[in-house]
């Protein structure tokens, strides 16, 4: 920011919030957040988070007044978020719709967590995450919450998703036979769908924070929807958010056992993983539709960034996981 912006932030500070601002304010852009903004606000008294739309999106992430909703629903019913306290509506100084929440302390960079060397302390988190997804998957469908985040067609769920993936790669006009294989085995492979609960979207180490061997908080609540558990089961259990350690299934920190139990004790559902092939699929060629679409960000200019140009390299070893999975199914 600018410094006109960085003193409209604190006219915002000491009028709208009533908080006490010093000449040792920090305004700091914050790493990550590679598809939206995020920005430290810190001062003696507080930390907080401003939280805006990058100049280009992702076009499944969802606006920052619904994230702000989803937000404050999800914190009034105990599950672990940034507490909320501002919202903005464009047009503003910063030209964007935006939020303001209390900082969470704590580590969630993946490839800090899952290095830590203690065992007890990875099995302590790998079950506190099992137990915090399970609990994000027993929020209710209550009119509150399905007033902005409405559930789809319990049928048409997958179908969208696959529709979805074809238009993208058409739109990227990227010649990927084997996103295009995969989307196809996709197609012909789909699970049944018991029920459609509130998942995360992006729930995987990274945007988990971790203090004291336990979640201080859960970020990044921007792809949140209705959707079947094993689709966060899956992508936070993906080879590709391992972050290359391949053995700790639950995110590269733990066991899939450890993480599974400690969900089945908070919510009574067991997923076996032997039901994650479909899932495990469905996360790579999503994850490499949007490592393409970010890198056309930075080739369009919308967004010039070394990160984002970088993130095409990543689609050959999401494609030979892909091939991987599928094995002699291809």
């Amino acid at each position: 920011m600018d410094n006109q912006r960085i003193h409209q932030v604190i006219e915002l500070l000491e009028n709208q919030l009533n908080l006490t601002v010093t000449d040792r304010l920090k305004v700091i852009k914050m790493s990550g957040g590679a598809i939206q903004e995020n920005w430290l606000i810190q001062d003696d008294n507080f930390a907080l988070v401003l939280r805006k739309n990058s100049e280009a999106g992702v076009s499944v992430s969802s606006g920052r007044e619904q994230e702000y909703k989803l937000l404050s629903r999800l914190h009034q019913l105990g599950i672990q978020v940034p507490k909320p306290i501002y919202f903005a509506q464009a047009p503003n100084f910063l030209n964007s719709d935006f939020f303001i929440m209390q900082k969470i302390n704590g580590v969630a960079e993946g490839h800090k967590l899952v290095r830590l060397a203690d065992a007890n302390t990875r099995k302590n988190i790998t079950q506190d995450i099992g137990k915090s997804l399970a609990y994000i998957h027993q929020v209710p469908s209550d009119d509150e919450l399905t007033a902005f985040l409405p559930k789809p067609n319990k049928d048409e769920y997958l179908t969208d998703k696959i529709q979805y993936f074809r238009e993208q790669l058409d739109l990227l006009q990227a010649s990927r036979p084997v996103l295009e294989y995969a989307i196809n085995w996709i197609a012909d492979n789909l699970p049944r769908i018991d029920e459609l609960v509130l998942i995360h979207g992006d729930f995987r180490t990274g945007n988990i924070m971790i203090e004291n061997d336990h979640i201080s908080g859960i970020l990044d609540w921007e792809f949140t929807q209705w959707g079947d558990r094993r689709e966060d089961i899956g992508w936070f259990t993906a080879k590709c958010w391992r972050f290359g350690q391949d053995k700790n299934v639950a995110g590269g920190i733990g066991s899939y056992e450890d993480f599974a139990q400690a969900y089945t004790d908070v919510c009574g559902v067991d997923i076996p993983e032997s039901d994650l092939k479909f899932w495990h699929l469905l996360s790579h060629v999503r994850w490499a539709i949007i490592a393409i679409q970010q890198s056309n960000r930075n080739n369009n200019m919308q967004t010039p960034s070394l990160e984002l140009a970088l993130t095409e390299f990543m689609v050959p070893g999401l494609e030979k996981n892909i091939l991987d999975i599928l094995g002699d199914n291809a």
